[in-house]
This record gives structure tokens, sequence and C-alpha cells, in this order.
């Protein structure tokens, strides 16, 4: 059955005395379908929310309502009456019992018609539900899933197609929250369509059908729960400029643009042949260096520990000359050492501490916006547990510290990484989840580079492959 469109904006331009909050916006929602919107910010928030009192009036762009182009007062009206807001602000009256908040506070029903015939008949309709709602007891002794409960059940009764959500997980429990979806569901079948409208460090997002994801004013991704990606849209809301993926339609199935990232054109290097080579995005390039047990023909190079005799070398298509690791890692390519369990992590420091810091060094002013820590947290479920993010790292075991040292660098997201000797220092079982993170690395377009002196090692990663031995090149 083709679904209803039930409200659309097409490309909203809003602006008010010079300052402009929405710069291309695009969102649609469809007759008994859950939609998410994550925001960037509460300010963004603001503004999309006053763009559905029909508050903010779009300077350019097209708004539909059933279907019906909103151009005039008269359908934006329609639209109000036809929709219910509910937020963390409370939306009952405390001293009316349940039921007459369903039916009489409506203002469907007049107070002196047919209210005690009617609140009679809400305990089948809860029964009908499932729904566990002490009807007769005053609104202000429930607790806050209950009332908000009630304000979806009392926007059914009054003929709402739409309820805009805002704010709920500030005032409900994880239980509540459960709940309080699990009535959205039954009314969605019934036809009835839910927007809500979350900042990015929430995890709302599970129950939605649809995910609108806007920054900076404007609509970068759209797409169905299925296609959601957590990373990937963190990753983009992380990021200072503004992009729009809203053509791509999925933020979790962009390719890889396989771009040289790396090159090495004619580049002469000390007693050795010159070398030519390129790296692609989401490419692994191994080399064994079997002359130096330091890997010292092509390492110090990568340092900035030392120069070439001739020839270049591209980062992204530009010449590039190494100075030293820390300029590097600021320009896209970052190292983890030989032992880096031991060598890169601060022992005092917890798990979560050690991720908020390194995206601190990437991202302005990140340590002072708590929701990005937030974020942080949300986007590390499943890989650390509550319990493990707490932690220092002195204290958690073996392959927690691993699993931190390489996605810590995911979320950075470097041009390349280098990784020295990574399979040297570690057993059978720590190799294998080496390798399993190094393919994580690589699924995010992150280029890898490893570097070893041992046989066995070198063509652990399926990938190019170069040989330092007795001063001679080989690749294959």
């Amino acid at each position: 059955m083709m679904k209803k469109e039930l409200i659309r904006y097409e490309n909203i331009h809003c602006s008010m005395d010079g300052q402009t909050y929405l710069n291309g916006l695009f969102f649609r929602a469809f007759e008994g379908e859950i939609c998410c919107v994550i925001v960037n910010n509460t300010i963004e928030k603001k503004y999309f929310l006053q763009l559905l009192y029909g508050n903010l009036k779009p300077g350019y762009g097209w708004s539909y309502y059933k279907g019906e182009k909103i151009v005039s007062s008269r359908i934006q009206e329609q639209m109000l009456r036809q929709t219910a807001f509910i937020g963390r602000n409370k939306g009952i009256f405390s001293e009316l019992s349940v039921a007459e908040n369903i039916f009489v506070a409506s203002g469907r029903v007049p107070f002196w018609k047919r209210v005690n015939p009617l609140c009679r008949h809400a305990t089948k309709l809860l029964k009908d539900w499932n729904i566990s709602i002490p009807l007769l007891t005053k609104a202000h002794m429930l607790d806050p899933g209950m009332q908000k409960q009630a304000e979806l059940l009392r926007a059914y009764v009054s003929g709402c197609n739409l309820a805009v959500i805002t704010d709920i997980e500030m005032i409900m429990t994880e239980e509540q929250l459960k709940n309080f979806f699990l009535l959205v569901t039954k009314l969605k079948d019934r036809g009835m369509t839910f927007l809500y409208i979350v900042n990015s460090s929430t995890k709302l997002y599970k129950y939605a059908d649809e995910i609108t994801i806007i920054k900076s004013g404007r609509t970068i991704g759209h797409m169905n729960r299925e296609d959601f990606s957590k990373f990937q849209t963190y990753m983009e809301l992380f990021e200072k400029t503004r992009k729009n993926t809203l053509k791509k339609n999925d933020l979790s199935q962009k390719q890889i643009d396989k771009r040289t990232v790396l090159e090495f054109r004619n580049v002469k290097l000390h007693d050795l042949p010159v070398l030519n080579l390129s790296l692609n995005a989401g490419e692994v390039l191994n080399i064994l260096d079997l002359d130096s047990a330091e890997c010292r023909n092509i390492l110090p190079i990568l340092q900035g520990e030392c120069g070439f005799e001739a020839g270049k070398i591209l980062l992204n298509g530009r010449e590039y000359s190494f100075q030293s690791v820390h300029q590097s890692i600021k320009d896209g390519i970052a190292f983890i050492e030989a032992r880096p369990m031991e060598e890169m992590l601060f022992a005092d420091m917890t798990i979560l501490d050690h991720m908020t810091f390194m995206i601190q060094q990437s991202k302005k002013k990140f340590f002072l916006r708590k929701k990005y820590r937030k974020m942080t947290q949300n986007l590390l479920e499943g890989i650390f547990s509550e319990e493990e993010l707490m932690k220092k790292a002195y204290t958690v075991s073996d392959e927690c510290k691993l699993k931190l040292l390489y996605y810590r660098w995911i979320f950075v997201r470097p041009q390349v990484l280098v990784c020295i000797k990574p399979f040297s220092s570690v057993d059978f079982q720590m190799r294998q989840i080496t390798i399993n993170l190094l393919k994580e690395v690589l699924k995010t377009g992150i280029s890898v580079i490893i570097i070893t002196n041992q046989i066995t090692e070198a063509y652990t990663m399926e990938g190019k492959n170069i040989t330092f031995h007795n001063g001679a090149i080989a690749m294959d």
C-alpha cells in the first residue's frame, strides 16, 4: 500500500534580522510512522519547532500538509489543530483525574455532556491496549512516564494526526521511556504520526522508522532505521564543515572514495633505489624491512627524523614534507608505536577521558561542550561497557587497552595510520583482535601502513607489499 505523506518541508530557508536560521532544510513525515530528527544543538531544535508552530516563516522553500501547499493561515491553523506538542513541561491539569484529562481537557467534549459515561469507557480503552494507568487518580500523582502517556491518549482522542515530542528523555527513566514508546507504537498502528526532535547525544533514534539529520540549519542526511549508522552520523556532526549528504540518502552506506592519499614519486632514499608507490583510501601497505630491527629504511622519513635525497612525497595530491610525529598527526598521519599498551596510554586517565582527549585535539572547543562527551559515550556503546569507560587505563584488560588504541584513531579519522610492528608484542588471541581492529579502521576509509622486520608478520593483512633487503626494494 502506498504511504501517504502527512507533512513535508522542501528546501526551507529562514532568516530574521539578518540572521539565517534554516538554510536548506528538507523533511518529510508519512502517516502512521515514527520520525526522528537529530539536531546538533538546542538552537537548531528551537527554530525547527518554531517552523512547526508557524512562528518562523520561510523566506524560500515549500511546505505541505496532507499534500496541500501551506500558503495561507487557514492551512497552518488546521495543521496546528491536529498537532500535539509533548515536551518535558507539564501538559496536564493536576487536579483533574487521568480520565478527565484524556476526555474533558481534550476540548472535544463539553464538561457537562457525557463526561462520566466517557470516563467509564476509558477503562475498556486502556484494557484493549494493555495500558496500566490508574484512571481515577489525580494526574499529578502519576510518575512522569504515565503523565506523558495520558497526554498521548488525549492527543489521540482529540483527533490529532501528528504528535511532536521533545526532551522527554530528561524526565523519564529507561523503563518509563520503554512504556511510553510501547504506547506510541500502538497509536502509530492506528494511523497516528510521531515526530520526535532530539539532540545528537540521544539514543531514542532506535524507536524511529525514518531519521533525518540536521546540522547548521540544513539537512545532511535522511534514511530509514535499518540504514542508520550511529558512528557515521556522529562523525558528520563532529566535522566543522557543512556537508549535505541528503542526495545520497544514506549516511551509513557512503562508499569509500578510492582516491590516492599518499604517493611517493621517484623518491630516492639513502643507499636505496628510487621508490615509487601510491596508497589509496582504505588500503593496506605492508612494509617489510629486513635490513634493520628498527625499520630504519623508511620509518624515520615518515616520522620526520630525516629527509630523502630526491623526488616528491604527495599527501592528498599536495607535496608534503614530514617534519615531526606531532606535525604529521596534525596533517593526518597517525602512529601506533610498537608496544603501544606500555608507551601510548596515560595510566591514570579513564578510557572515556582518553577518547575525549583525543577528539579534543582535532575538534575546536570540544572539551568545553559536555554534549560531545555524552555523544562519545553513546558512540562507544557496544565497544566498551559503562564500567570499562569509567576505569583507569592501568586497571583494564589488555584487550580493552588495544581497543582504546585503535578506536581513538577511528574517532579522529586521520588519512593514514602507521602501525609499527603491531603483531610483535601480542599473543595469538590478541593478534586476532588486532586484525579485527585494523579491519574496523579500514572500513572508515583510513589507509593503513604496517611496518615490521618480521617475515611472519609482514603478510598478515592483505594489501600491497614492499620489502627492503640488502639495499634493494622488491614490490608485489
